[in-house]
């Protein structure tokens, strides 16, 4: 960058020695002076930008220095992307392993299972059973949802509440239990972690199913869910 009405001597950014590559050096200075500088140097090319007064070198000086600083850098970026693109192209595709796949297809038996039983309900069928309104059905389940009383497993971006979690004796509202154990579980489990959990034999429940006792024994079901976590704290 140069400018042809100034006799100050050439000033080159000091901040470049902080690299350890070359930096594209912005100098500021005479004309004359900058090309005696050029020709004793071994640069092959150079980019000269003039300017016919000191106003219009001082609003675009700091610019150019900035842009000489992290060019460098941005160009090494880019070839590092270009580098991990090639490397994941010649990279072969890993199958699953067999244990992955037999895993993977029990848990979604397990899932159809679970959404096949009948025990859970979208938020529209639970506020046509409560008698809430139909305008907007899912604000209350969505309240619940919030507020931590009630949990949902999800199947193609619908949420589905556990029907054996509301009391039918309370409008169908969640019962206390269930938040407690929402609690006691501290959020190590998802929605579906939750519904194995109550829909599973429980050896601290005499193989009973949580999701059974919940209406008849919920303090039962609060220490199983308690004596579950404190499993997993320890290993």
């Amino acid at each position: 960058m140069a400018t042809k009405r100034s006799n100050t001597t050439i000033n080159i950014d000091p901040r470049i020695s902080r690299y350890a590559s070359p930096l594209p050096r912005v100098m500021v200075g005479a004309s004359k002076k900058i090309g005696d500088y050029l020709r004793q140097t071994p640069t092959r090319r150079a980019l000269a930008i003039t300017f016919e007064n000191s106003h219009e070198l001082a609003a675009v000086e700091e610019v150019y220095r900035h842009v000489g600083e992290i060019l460098p850098q941005l160009i090494r970026l880019r070839q590092q992307e270009k580098i991990s693109k090639i490397v994941d192209a010649l990279l072969p595709e890993m199958a699953p392993s067999r244990s992955a796949l037999i895993q993977a297809r029990m848990q979604v038996e397990a899932m159809t299972k679970i959404l096949e039983s009948g025990d859970y309900l979208r938020a529209a069928e639970i506020a046509k059973l409560a008698g809430y309104s139909e305008n907007n059905p899912s604000a209350q389940t969505s309240k619940w949802k919030r507020d931590k009383t009630i949990f949902t497993v999800e199947r193609n971006g619908v949420d589905y509440f556990p029907f054996f979690a509301l009391n039918p004796e309370k409008s169908y509202k969640p019962y206390p239990a269930v938040g407690e154990v929402l609690d006691a579980f501290q959020d190590t489990k998802s929605g579906w972690g939750l519904a194995f959990w109550f829909a599973g034999l429980n050896s601290f429940l005499n193989d009973q199913r949580p999701q059974d006792l919940l209406a008849t024994k919920p303090a039962l079901v609060i220490s199983a869910a308690k004596d579950a976590m404190a499993e997993l704290q320890h290993g």
